[in-house]
Protein backbone atom coordinates (compact mmCIF):
# COMPACT_ATOMS: atom_id res chain seq x y z
CA UNK A 1 0.00 0.00 0.00
CA UNK A 2 1.51 3.28 -1.13
CA UNK A 3 1.14 6.74 0.36
CA UNK A 4 -1.73 7.76 -1.99
CA UNK A 5 -3.85 4.79 -0.84
CA UNK A 6 -3.22 5.72 2.77
CA UNK A 7 -4.32 9.29 2.08
CA UNK A 8 -7.53 8.11 0.35
CA UNK A 9 -8.39 5.87 3.29
CA UNK A 10 -7.73 8.68 5.74
CA UNK A 11 -9.86 11.13 3.78
CA UNK A 12 -12.68 8.55 3.47
CA UNK A 13 -12.59 7.91 7.20
CA UNK A 14 -12.86 11.64 7.82
CA UNK A 15 -15.76 12.09 5.36
CA UNK A 16 -17.87 9.20 6.78
CA UNK A 17 -18.57 10.87 10.16
CA UNK A 18 -19.57 14.08 8.40
CA UNK A 19 -22.05 12.15 6.23
CA UNK A 20 -23.50 10.42 9.25
CA UNK A 21 -23.84 13.77 11.00
CA UNK A 22 -25.64 15.23 7.97
CA UNK A 23 -28.02 12.24 7.78
CA UNK A 24 -28.69 12.47 11.50
CA UNK A 25 -29.29 16.21 11.21
CA UNK A 26 -31.73 15.81 8.31
CA UNK A 27 -33.58 13.01 10.13
CA UNK A 28 -33.83 15.20 13.23
CA UNK A 29 -35.21 18.09 11.19
CA UNK A 30 -37.75 15.80 9.56
CA UNK A 31 -38.86 14.43 12.95
CA UNK A 32 -39.09 17.96 14.34
CA UNK A 33 -41.15 19.07 11.36
CA UNK A 34 -43.59 16.20 11.86
CA UNK A 35 -43.92 16.63 15.63
CA UNK A 36 -43.95 20.44 15.83
CA UNK A 37 -47.47 21.01 14.33
CA UNK A 38 -49.01 18.60 16.83
CA UNK A 39 -47.14 20.21 19.73
CA UNK A 40 -48.23 23.69 18.64
CA UNK A 41 -51.87 22.61 18.35
CA UNK A 42 -51.72 20.99 21.80
CA UNK A 43 -50.21 24.14 23.31
CA UNK A 44 -52.67 26.50 21.59
CA UNK A 45 -55.86 24.52 22.20
CA UNK A 46 -55.03 22.61 25.39
CA UNK A 47 -52.32 24.25 27.49
CA UNK A 48 -53.17 27.91 26.86
CA UNK A 49 -56.91 27.50 27.65
CA UNK A 50 -55.99 25.51 30.76
CA UNK A 51 -53.67 28.25 32.02
CA UNK A 52 -56.24 30.93 31.24
CA UNK A 53 -58.97 28.96 33.03
CA UNK A 54 -56.76 28.62 36.10
CA UNK A 55 -56.06 32.37 36.08
CA UNK A 56 -59.77 33.10 35.67
CA UNK A 57 -60.54 30.83 38.64
CA UNK A 58 -58.49 33.22 40.77
CA UNK A 59 -60.57 36.22 39.68
CA UNK A 60 -63.72 37.67 41.19
CA UNK A 61 -66.29 38.24 38.46
CA UNK A 62 -69.72 39.85 38.65
CA UNK A 63 -71.72 39.68 35.48
CA UNK A 64 -69.90 41.58 32.76
CA UNK A 65 -67.85 43.76 35.11
CA UNK A 66 -64.07 43.72 34.95
CA UNK A 67 -62.66 40.91 37.10
CA UNK A 68 -60.51 41.52 40.15
CA UNK A 69 -58.06 39.20 41.87
CA UNK A 70 -59.72 37.04 44.54
CA UNK A 71 -57.17 34.34 45.30
CA UNK A 72 -58.75 31.04 46.32
CA UNK A 73 -62.14 32.55 47.19
CA UNK A 74 -63.85 30.89 44.23
CA UNK A 75 -62.55 27.46 45.24
CA UNK A 76 -63.69 28.06 48.82
CA UNK A 77 -67.14 29.10 47.60
CA UNK A 78 -67.42 26.09 45.27
CA UNK A 79 -66.42 23.56 47.93
CA UNK A 80 -68.98 25.03 50.34
CA UNK A 81 -71.76 24.85 47.74
CA UNK A 82 -74.00 21.78 48.35
CA UNK A 83 -74.74 21.58 44.61
CA UNK A 84 -71.00 21.12 43.97
CA UNK A 85 -70.86 18.15 46.35
CA UNK A 86 -74.07 16.74 44.87
CA UNK A 87 -72.69 16.99 41.33
CA UNK A 88 -69.56 15.03 42.19
CA UNK A 89 -71.64 12.52 44.16
CA UNK A 90 -73.75 11.99 41.03
CA UNK A 91 -70.54 11.52 39.05
CA UNK A 92 -69.46 8.84 41.52
CA UNK A 93 -72.83 7.11 41.09
CA UNK A 94 -72.37 7.15 37.32
CA UNK A 95 -68.92 5.61 37.84
CA UNK A 96 -70.64 2.62 39.47
CA UNK A 97 -71.92 1.67 36.01
CA UNK A 98 -68.38 1.63 34.57
CA UNK A 99 -68.13 -2.22 34.53
CA UNK A 100 -71.20 -2.31 32.27
CA UNK A 101 -69.60 0.25 29.93
CA UNK A 102 -66.46 -1.88 29.76
CA UNK A 103 -67.90 -5.39 29.70
CA UNK A 104 -71.02 -5.02 27.52
CA UNK A 105 -69.24 -3.78 24.35
CA UNK A 106 -66.63 -6.54 24.78
CA UNK A 107 -69.32 -9.24 24.76
CA UNK A 108 -70.87 -7.78 21.61
CA UNK A 109 -67.45 -7.41 19.95
CA UNK A 110 -66.54 -11.05 20.65
CA UNK A 111 -69.84 -12.22 19.18
CA UNK A 112 -69.14 -10.20 16.04
CA UNK A 113 -65.52 -11.40 15.98
CA UNK A 114 -66.76 -15.01 15.92
CA UNK A 115 -68.80 -14.12 12.82
CA UNK A 116 -72.17 -14.83 14.39
CA UNK A 117 -74.85 -15.06 11.66
CA UNK A 118 -75.72 -11.55 10.53
CA UNK A 119 -72.53 -10.08 12.07
CA UNK A 120 -71.98 -7.58 9.25
CA UNK A 121 -75.45 -6.08 9.68
CA UNK A 122 -75.17 -6.01 13.47
CA UNK A 123 -71.77 -4.33 13.27
CA UNK A 124 -73.31 -1.41 11.39
CA UNK A 125 -76.40 -1.33 13.62
CA UNK A 126 -74.38 -1.20 16.83
CA UNK A 127 -72.13 1.58 15.55
CA UNK A 128 -74.98 3.69 14.17
CA UNK A 129 -75.98 5.30 17.53
CA UNK A 130 -72.49 6.72 17.91
CA UNK A 131 -72.90 8.49 14.56
CA UNK A 132 -75.96 10.40 15.80
CA UNK A 133 -75.30 13.78 17.41
CA UNK A 134 -75.74 13.59 21.21
CA UNK A 135 -78.23 16.47 21.21
CA UNK A 136 -80.36 14.59 18.68
CA UNK A 137 -80.10 11.46 20.85
CA UNK A 138 -81.26 13.49 23.85
CA UNK A 139 -84.25 14.96 22.01
CA UNK A 140 -85.20 11.53 20.69
CA UNK A 141 -85.07 9.83 24.10
CA UNK A 142 -86.87 12.76 25.73
CA UNK A 143 -89.86 11.71 23.65
CA UNK A 144 -89.33 7.97 24.16
CA UNK A 145 -89.00 8.25 27.96
CA UNK A 146 -91.87 10.73 28.42
CA UNK A 147 -94.69 9.63 30.78
CA UNK A 148 -96.96 9.13 27.76
CA UNK A 149 -94.11 8.04 25.49
CA UNK A 150 -93.59 4.81 23.53
CA UNK A 151 -91.67 3.02 26.29
CA UNK A 152 -94.41 3.37 28.89
CA UNK A 153 -97.05 2.54 26.29
CA UNK A 154 -95.18 -0.68 25.50
CA UNK A 155 -94.84 -1.60 29.18
CA UNK A 156 -98.53 -1.01 29.78
CA UNK A 157 -99.43 -2.98 26.65
CA UNK A 158 -97.54 -6.09 27.79
CA UNK A 159 -98.95 -5.95 31.31
CA UNK A 160 -96.01 -4.30 33.11
CA UNK A 161 -97.84 -1.18 34.25
CA UNK A 162 -95.90 -0.88 37.56
CA UNK A 163 -92.73 -0.31 35.52
CA UNK A 164 -94.29 2.56 33.55
CA UNK A 165 -92.79 5.39 35.59
CA UNK A 166 -91.71 8.95 34.92
CA UNK A 167 -88.20 8.01 33.83
CA UNK A 168 -86.79 11.53 33.58
CA UNK A 169 -88.67 13.06 36.51
CA UNK A 170 -87.94 10.64 39.32
CA UNK A 171 -85.18 11.49 41.82
CA UNK A 172 -83.63 8.02 41.35
CA UNK A 173 -84.73 7.01 37.87
CA UNK A 174 -83.54 10.23 36.16
CA UNK A 175 -79.82 9.58 36.67
CA UNK A 176 -80.27 5.92 35.74
CA UNK A 177 -82.09 6.91 32.54
CA UNK A 178 -79.43 9.47 31.64
CA UNK A 179 -76.67 6.88 32.12
CA UNK A 180 -78.54 4.29 30.05
CA UNK A 181 -79.04 6.73 27.18
CA UNK A 182 -75.35 7.69 27.30
CA UNK A 183 -74.37 4.02 27.18
CA UNK A 184 -76.67 3.41 24.20
CA UNK A 185 -75.15 6.37 22.39
CA UNK A 186 -71.53 5.56 23.18
CA UNK A 187 -71.07 1.81 23.32
CA UNK A 188 -70.85 1.40 19.52
CA UNK A 189 -67.42 3.04 19.64
CA UNK A 190 -66.44 0.49 22.30
CA UNK A 191 -67.50 -2.38 20.06
CA UNK A 192 -65.38 -0.99 17.23
CA UNK A 193 -62.42 -0.45 19.60
CA UNK A 194 -62.60 -4.01 20.91
CA UNK A 195 -62.94 -5.41 17.39
CA UNK A 196 -59.68 -3.69 16.43
CA UNK A 197 -58.02 -5.26 19.49
CA UNK A 198 -59.44 -8.71 18.79
CA UNK A 199 -58.10 -8.49 15.24
CA UNK A 200 -54.58 -8.79 16.73
CA UNK A 201 -55.41 -12.07 18.51
CA UNK A 202 -53.90 -15.03 16.56
CA UNK A 203 -56.66 -17.10 15.01
CA UNK A 204 -54.89 -20.35 15.85
CA UNK A 205 -55.21 -19.49 19.56
CA UNK A 206 -58.99 -19.19 19.19
CA UNK A 207 -59.18 -22.43 17.20
CA UNK A 208 -57.05 -24.29 19.75
CA UNK A 209 -59.32 -23.11 22.57
CA UNK A 210 -62.39 -24.25 20.66
CA UNK A 211 -60.85 -27.67 20.04
CA UNK A 212 -60.27 -27.94 23.79
CA UNK A 213 -63.98 -27.41 24.32
CA UNK A 214 -63.90 -23.76 25.44
CA UNK A 215 -67.29 -22.10 25.32
CA UNK A 216 -68.08 -18.44 24.73
CA UNK A 217 -67.45 -17.23 28.26
CA UNK A 218 -64.28 -19.30 28.55
CA UNK A 219 -63.03 -17.60 25.39
CA UNK A 220 -64.05 -14.26 26.82
CA UNK A 221 -62.40 -14.53 30.23
CA UNK A 222 -59.43 -16.82 29.49
CA UNK A 223 -58.44 -15.79 25.96
CA UNK A 224 -59.84 -12.44 24.84
CA UNK A 225 -59.52 -10.38 28.02
CA UNK A 226 -55.92 -11.34 28.89
CA UNK A 227 -54.72 -10.76 25.31
CA UNK A 228 -56.31 -7.33 24.83
CA UNK A 229 -55.79 -5.85 28.30
CA UNK A 230 -54.19 -2.65 26.90
CA UNK A 231 -57.27 -2.10 24.72
CA UNK A 232 -59.55 -2.65 27.72
CA UNK A 233 -57.49 -0.15 29.71
CA UNK A 234 -57.66 2.41 26.89
CA UNK A 235 -61.44 1.99 26.63
CA UNK A 236 -61.75 2.32 30.43
CA UNK A 237 -59.98 5.69 30.38
CA UNK A 238 -62.13 6.82 27.44
CA UNK A 239 -65.31 5.80 29.27
CA UNK A 240 -64.30 7.64 32.43
CA UNK A 241 -63.56 10.81 30.48
CA UNK A 242 -66.89 10.52 28.66
CA UNK A 243 -68.72 10.19 31.98
CA UNK A 244 -67.09 13.39 33.23
CA UNK A 245 -66.82 15.69 30.22
CA UNK A 246 -68.88 14.30 27.31
CA UNK A 247 -72.39 14.03 28.78
CA UNK A 248 -73.26 17.73 28.63
CA UNK A 249 -75.33 17.51 25.39
CA UNK A 250 -77.41 14.66 26.81
CA UNK A 251 -77.99 16.46 30.12
CA UNK A 252 -78.93 19.66 28.29
CA UNK A 253 -81.39 17.91 25.97
CA UNK A 254 -82.87 15.44 28.49
CA UNK A 255 -83.06 16.84 32.02
CA UNK A 256 -81.25 20.22 32.36
CA UNK A 257 -79.75 18.79 35.56
CA UNK A 258 -83.14 18.04 37.12
CA UNK A 259 -85.36 17.13 38.72
CA UNK A 260 -83.79 19.33 41.37
CA UNK A 261 -80.14 18.33 41.13
CA UNK A 262 -80.74 14.61 40.52
CA UNK A 263 -78.83 14.61 37.21
CA UNK A 264 -76.48 17.50 37.94
CA UNK A 265 -72.94 16.55 36.88
CA UNK A 266 -69.82 18.74 37.25
CA UNK A 267 -69.59 19.69 33.59
CA UNK A 268 -73.19 20.92 33.53
CA UNK A 269 -72.61 22.78 36.79
CA UNK A 270 -69.71 24.59 35.11
CA UNK A 271 -72.07 25.64 32.31
CA UNK A 272 -74.90 27.02 34.45
CA UNK A 273 -72.50 28.73 36.88
CA UNK A 274 -70.65 30.45 34.04
CA UNK A 275 -73.39 31.26 31.54
CA UNK A 276 -76.61 31.39 33.56
CA UNK A 277 -75.38 32.87 36.85
CA UNK A 278 -72.58 34.76 35.02
CA UNK A 279 -70.01 33.80 37.65
CA UNK A 280 -67.09 33.02 35.39
CA UNK A 281 -64.53 32.80 38.19
CA UNK A 282 -66.46 30.21 40.17
CA UNK A 283 -67.29 28.30 36.99
CA UNK A 284 -63.60 28.17 36.13
CA UNK A 285 -62.82 26.95 39.67
CA UNK A 286 -65.34 24.11 39.30
CA UNK A 287 -63.85 23.31 35.90
CA UNK A 288 -60.34 23.12 37.39
CA UNK A 289 -61.61 20.80 40.13
CA UNK A 290 -63.18 18.62 37.44
CA UNK A 291 -59.91 18.63 35.47
CA UNK A 292 -57.88 17.55 38.52
CA UNK A 293 -60.39 14.82 39.37
CA UNK A 294 -60.41 13.44 35.81
CA UNK A 295 -56.60 13.63 35.58
CA UNK A 296 -56.12 11.73 38.85
CA UNK A 297 -58.57 8.98 37.87
CA UNK A 298 -57.05 8.61 34.40
CA UNK A 299 -53.50 8.62 35.76
CA UNK A 300 -54.42 5.85 38.22
CA UNK A 301 -55.82 3.64 35.43
CA UNK A 302 -52.93 4.31 33.05
CA UNK A 303 -50.37 3.60 35.76
CA UNK A 304 -52.11 0.34 36.59
CA UNK A 305 -52.09 -0.61 32.91
CA UNK A 306 -48.36 0.16 32.70
CA UNK A 307 -47.58 -1.97 35.72
CA UNK A 308 -49.55 -4.92 34.36
CA UNK A 309 -47.92 -4.60 30.94
CA UNK A 310 -44.46 -4.39 32.51
CA UNK A 311 -45.19 -7.44 34.65
CA UNK A 312 -46.24 -9.48 31.63
CA UNK A 313 -43.19 -8.44 29.63
CA UNK A 314 -40.79 -9.41 32.42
Amino acid sequence: MNSSDIQRLASGAAVAPRRRRRRFGSASLLALGLVLPGVLLAVLFKLVPLVRAFWLSLQKTRGFEDPSFAGLANYYSAFRDPIFAHAFRNAAMVFVSLPVWIFFPLVIALLLFQRTPGWKIFRAVYFLPYMIAPVVVGIMFRQILAPDGPLNALLIGIGLSPLAIEWLNGPNSALFSLTAVALWSFFGLGVLTYLSGLATVPQDVIEAARLDGAGFFRLLFSIAMPLIKPVIGYWSVLCMSSMLIWMFPLIYALTRGGPGSATMLPEYLVFITTFEFLNRGKGAAIGMALFVFAALVSAFVVRRMYREGKGRSS
